[in-house]
């Protein structure tokens, strides 16, 4: 999966550092953390390279693969909790345009 991470979404990921799988936050909540200090006008590029990334041209396995090659320190050891986790920043992103 070769594609191409806009800055905005790199800097989201940056916010899911390693300290939150201390505190166990919720998926919900994790979104809103991932979206702290994203200026409003970098949620577009963020939504819309969310809906390629759910686009159902990648498996959940590519996607993690992918998840990996990202700033973010929390990993997903399932799939489909990456899915649902992704769904649930698109929807958070979505809310706040």
């Amino acid at each position: 999966m070769d594609l191409p991470i806009p800055e905005a979404f790199k800097k989201a990921c940056r916010n899911l550092g390693q300290d939150l799988e201390y505190e166990k936050p919720t998926q919900e909540l994790m979104a809103q953390i991932a979206l702290i200090g994203i200026e409003h006008h970098e949620y577009p590029a963020i939504k819309t390279f969310l809906d390629e990334l759910l686009s159902g041209r990648y498996s959940a396995e590519q996607l993690k693969e992918f998840w990996w090659s990202t700033p973010a320190d929390i990993y997903f050891h399932e799939p489909h909790d990456l899915v649902t986790f992704l769904k649930l920043l698109r929807s958070t992103v979505e809310k706040a345009l």
